[in-house]
């Protein structure tokens, strides 16, 4: 076999890891609280707001994948300065992050844009969820270069392209496993809100606002004073978010298992809710409606 599959296992988890840690970890409040906001805002029935949600979470682990593996590849290669330029990519993430969170508390709308069929219809596409995944790798890199290396070379060492791409595969299923049981959480509470506080929504949406504010300032804070030569931030903020983020990562590393069970089951659920939502409902006919149809007819 061109892989083993400790090598695949090694991989999921750090795809999983990567999404935890420190430098970006803001982004995943940013991400809960954009995904309910923006479900919150929609008129949808419940099985569409849930596939809809699935088709974030998977494009949204496309532009994280995607970009965190091709980083890798690029500083395998040489490309040491990409590293350097981490702090450039946190605080231009933060600060639009910052702008989406003020246009959001001032009553606008700026949703996700990823229609439900994003996969087979040409038209609106998910390029604005893909972007924010790709951002939000882009914050993590600093922190999660050096697992992510190891992912590289293992991929690199099989001798096969079923092998290298078997790794990178795993990895990017760690990440989108978690990123699709959070969009679909998600979508569960904002469907609950929706159903029993719809008054609410508005401030549900500025309250969603908020975060996203407050998540891209504290990554303008954490990496500005590194733009100038120095260290990242040291303050009480920044070590309660690197507490939270070792938190998390040690509660993912003991429970793989049991967040890979959830996923599989709301996707399944998904799946199968929006097979039973695609077909033509036949609502039961009163006695009365017969009795006429059978009159008519004779």
């Amino acid at each position: 076999m061109v892989w083993s599959m400790s090598q695949l296992v090694f991989a999921y988890g750090v795809g999983m890891l990567a999404l935890v840690s420190p430098c970006g970890f803001t982004m995943l409040p940013a991400f809960l609280a954009y995904n309910i906001a923006d479900n919150g805002s929609v008129s949808r029935s419940g099985t569409r707001r849930l596939t809809r949600a699935l088709a974030v979470g998977l494009a949204v682990s496309l532009g994280f994948a995607g970009t965190f593996l091709i980083s890798g590849l690029l500083v395998s290669a040489g490309l040491r300065s990409l590293v350097e330029a981490v702090p450039w990519f946190g605080v231009v993430v933060g600060s639009v992050l910052v702008v989406l969170g003020l246009s959001m508390l001032a009553g606008r709308r700026l949703g996700m844009n990823v229609p439900v069929n994003w996969l087979t219809r040409p038209g609106a596409g998910p390029g604005r969820t893909v972007a924010f995944g790709a951002g939000y790798a882009l914050t993590q890199l600093a922190c999660g270069m050096a697992g992510l290396l190891t992912v590289v070379a293992q991929g690199m060492a099989n001798s096969s392209i079923v092998g290298t791409g078997a790794v990178f595969v795993a990895f990017s299923a760690g990440a989108a496993s978690l990123l699709v049981l959070l969009a679909l959480s998600t979508t569960l509470v904002s469907d609950a809100l929706v159903r029993g506080v719809r008054q609410f929504m508005p401030a549900v949406t500025r309250v969603s606002g908020a975060v996203l504010a407050v998540s891209g300032a504290y990554l303008v804070v954490y990496w500005s004073p590194a733009l100038l030569g120095g260290d990242a931030a040291d303050n009480p903020a920044s070590r309660l978010i690197h507490d939270l983020a070792a938190d998390s990562r040690s509660w993912l590393q003991d429970n793989q298992v049991l967040v890979s069970i959830l996923v599989v089951v709301l996707v399944m659920g998904t799946v199968v809710a929006a097979l039973r939502g695609g077909k033509p409902s036949q609502t039961p006919r009163s006695p009365d409606q017969r009795h006429d149809q059978d009159a008519r007819v004779s």
